[in-house]
């Protein structure tokens, strides 16, 4: 799935999902507690708890906002390699205390510690249960609540907009990017490393102008829609259930309680 089609399937998800019409703040708090939660596991080495946190956030995704399969796993790709890249790397050069095995090599000896997977392993749990409480909250809730929810809350106006502004933006260049490697790539380029600097460097040359001419048309083009120096939106959306908070703050004591009881328990 190209960039372009994956922010169309993004945007589509937060506004067609299931819990779509449900508030956004017993979503936004459900989504944040749990990335709290997991960040603290890591800490903790409760292992456990991000796996939990991991499962209930897709099963919500998937089972009840009914978000496609498809996409969910589109988002994860990217996210996922570099991860185990990381993790890889951490696994096989960090640690101390024990070793889990010693490998000879001619200018030293290279020793791979238990604790040292047991961190990779940590690590990859947490950051993978992290995107997952993200992705919840990315898929079923549109960019309209979310900047609402953040003027609710008291954020700098100036904030909001720029985060509007980015969101839609950023999605646009990387869709005008994929257009000119096409058109690079069907004009024959690329064919050797110092064409493919020489390309590079005109893409971002040309992208970098077409960036300023965009955000030229857009000044005019909101400027002659009567622009005053904020976006409005129409400030209603379904007030969070009692119940629901109270769910939560219940399941968030729950996980706090398992990682009290899986506290420094490693992977390995």
């Amino acid at each position: 799935m190209s960039h372009s089609d994956l922010y169309v399937e993004v945007d589509r998800s937060a506004y067609t999902n299931a819990l779509a019409e449900n508030s956004p703040v017993t979503k936004t708090f459900f989504a944040l507690s749990a990335l709290i939660l997991c960040v603290s596991a890591l800490s903790a080495r409760a292992f456990i708890v991000p796996i939990i946190l991991f499962i209930i956030c897709t099963t919500l995704t998937l089972g009840l906002a009914k978000v496609k399969p498809h996409l969910y796993l589109n988002m994860f790709i990217y996210p996922t390699f570099m991860i185990i890249l990381s993790c890889i790397f951490i696994a096989l050069f960090f640690g101390v205390g024990e070793p889990l095995t010693q490998i000879t090599l001619p200018w030293t000896i290279w020793t791979i510690h238990k604790s040292g997977i047991s961190m990779a392993l940590n690590i990859f749990f947490s950051v993978m249960g992290s995107l997952s409480c993200l992705f919840f909250l990315v898929l079923t809730t549109s960019i309209t609540d979310l900047s609402l929810l953040l003027r609710r809350v008291h954020v700098p106006t100036v904030l909001v907009e720029l985060a509007i502004l980015i969101y839609r933006y950023i999605f646009m260049f990387m869709e005008i990017s994929h257009t000119m490697t096409t058109a690079q790539k069907l004009r024959l380029g690329g064919t050797g490393w110092m064409k493919k600097i020489r390309e590079v460097s005109l893409l971002a040359g040309n992208l970098f102008i077409r960036t300023l001419e965009q955000g030229e048309r857009t000044f005019v083009a909101m400027n002659a829609r009567g622009y005053d120096g904020n976006i409005y939106a129409l400030e209603e959306f379904p007030k969070p259930k009692k119940t629901m908070i109270a769910a939560i703050i219940l399941f968030d004591i729950l996980i706090v309680a398992v990682i009290f009881l899986t506290l420094n328990i490693g992977v390995i």
